[in-house]
């Protein structure tokens, strides 16, 4: 038959007294049959299989001594309640999003086409392509800008320090083919045909 007293405590037989034993309660229990737990650090106290460590000469709660949780990994808190987030220390790149799961973390790439990899840290041959070639097109455009700034820089140059006019001769012609074309109308409104009207006598 067992004994009356709980939590291991020791049942000493007592006729004298009404229910004729007592128990001799282990250190952290009270109660005639020992089955109040006075602990700090109960079974339940830390979740989660955390470690509960009574700490003595803290600052105490209700001048009780207090106790410190020590958690398995991956859950954090006073009692290891709150599962701890995994993505604290983790940087996605690439504008990627970080997502905590239990124990383990992940990395959503913007774009799963465009990235990939552990921290989206490779891109894809599609977007490798797409930069070199806007970076190439870039590069044509601005050679193309100096050109024509270089150009308007020489130019400039030439006409008013050393006083040629690179266009001169061009422009001069030009001036010839507009008065060629001009004594051309002229020329014809001169000679402007004129209708003839033939009359038969009979």
């Amino acid at each position: 038959m067992l004994g009356p007293c709980k939590n291991q405590g020791h049942c000493y037989f007592n006729e004298t007294l009404p229910l004729q034993y007592m128990c001799q309660c282990p250190v952290g229990f009270s109660g005639y049959d020992c089955e109040y737990d006075n602990r700090i650090c109960k079974n339940n106290t830390c979740w989660h299989d955390g470690d509960c460590v009574e700490m003595n000469g803290t600052v105490s709660i209700n001048n009780q001594t207090t106790f410190k949780c020590i958690c398995e990994y991956g859950y954090d808190g006073a009692r290891c309640e709150l599962i701890r987030d995994m993505c604290v220390n983790i940087t996605c790149k690439n504008n990627g999003i970080c997502f905590s799961s239990y124990l383990s973390w992940t990395c959503h790439c913007l774009d799963s086409s465009l990235y990939s990899g552990k921290y989206c840290e490779h891109k894809s041959t599609l977007l490798v392509a797409k930069q070199a070639l806007s970076k190439s097109f870039a590069s044509i455009a601005i050679a193309a800008i100096i050109a024509v700034f270089l150009f308007v820089i020489i130019m400039d140059i030439l006409k008013y320090v050393f006083k040629i006019d690179p266009v001169d001769r061009e422009r001069r012609l030009m001036k010839l083919e507009q008065k060629k074309k001009h004594l051309n109308k002229n020329r014809k409104k001169r000679f402007r045909k004129v209708p003839l009207k033939v009359f038969y006598i009979s």
